[in-house]
């Protein structure tokens, strides 16, 4: 849509609004800033979660932690519910993704299976060992037990995505966002019995969970990139047929420069970050000072720190 191809083959732009509004903009657009927002919430939980195990009565810290659960039990049921409609617009568009993010190589006229768990054979074209719930696909992708799902026996082997990759990589996006939903469902318990900013195995899981968004983040976007597999313009442009005519060398060349420049910011990034990160969340590290208490100046003694909501 928006394009047209040129007297070379080229794909030229015609209309950028129909090019950038394409039919799934908005699926992905509120499907990647809800992982962002979970992304986000996790860091700030489990940097607050890393205070709350060293000094349970850290007002600062117990805030950003309620705050960030509060954003995942609020954030985390609506990225699953975008996420069922962007894979519905998926089905739609690019129907050979979802075949392969569901491990289906055969079709099911009469119902299709969710496969939980199992391991992609490519050249048997099957999943072994698979763990599945009868028919619970087909519910899923059309809202009805005994809907027909094709499969990948209905694409050319020359069309097929790398099934393994796809079908790892959507399981664990998968498990981390109800991963986050389990996480953000113990926090409101523990929150509902006073016990939010006490409980020190809920701190240690969210310890554990921070760096998770990031890993879902990548997880998705893995599944979107090498589901649309052998096509870089899906059912048009083939990836082989769109690489650019430059030397090997100059491409190790660069390659090898991209590497080396961006370990050293990521690695002095990731470092600084995990360095203030560790450091107790007061203003006085940033050069401050903190704001005088006004119970103090009016001859009272500072009320104490006490944990809660």
């Amino acid at each position: 849509m928006g394009y047209g191809i040129n007297e070379t083959g080229q794909f030229v732009p015609e209309d950028w609004w129909q090019i950038v509004f394409n039919p799934s903009f908005p699926y992905r657009l509120v499907h990647m800033v809800l992982a962002a927002y979970l992304a986000t919430a996790l860091v700030v939980g489990g940097v607050g979660a890393l205070h709350l195990l060293r000094d349970r009565a850290d007002a600062v810290a117990g805030r950003m932690f309620s705050m960030a659960m509060w954003m995942l039990i609020v954030v985390a049921p609506l990225q699953i519910v975008a996420g069922d409609f962007h894979g519905l617009n998926t089905l739609e568009h690019q129907p050979a993704k979802v075949m392969a993010m569901e491990g289906h190589y055969d079709s099911h006229p009469d119902g299709a299976p969710l496969i939980l768990f199992g391991i992609p054979n490519a050249h048997e074209k099957r999943i072994d060992y698979a763990v599945q719930i009868p028919k619970l696909s087909s519910l899923i992708l059309k809202h009805d037990l005994n809907a027909p799902l094709a499969g990948l026996d209905t694409i050319p082997d020359a069309d097929e995505p790398p099934v393994t990759i796809v079908f790892y990589s959507f399981r664990v996006m998968i498990a981390l966002g109800f991963a986050m939903l389990g996480l953000g469902g113990w926090a409101l318990w523990c929150r509902w019995r006073g016990r939010m900013l006490a409980g020190r195995w809920l701190h240690r899981a969210t310890i554990v969970m921070g760096p998770m968004g990031f890993v879902a983040v990548l997880a998705g976007w893995i599944t979107t990139e090498v589901g649309r597999q052998p096509f870089t313009v899906y059912g048009l442009l083939r990836t082989s047929d769109s690489l650019a005519p430059v030397a090997a060398p100059a491409m190790a060349a660069s390659l090898t420069a991209f590497v080396l420049v961006y370990f050293f910011i990521f690695g002095a990034g990731t470092f600084y970050l995990l360095r203030m990160m560790n450091m107790p969340p007061a203003t006085r590290h940033l050069g401050l000072k903190d704001a005088p208490n006004r119970t103090a100046r009016a001859g009272k003694p500072p009320a104490k720190a006490i944990p809660g909501e």
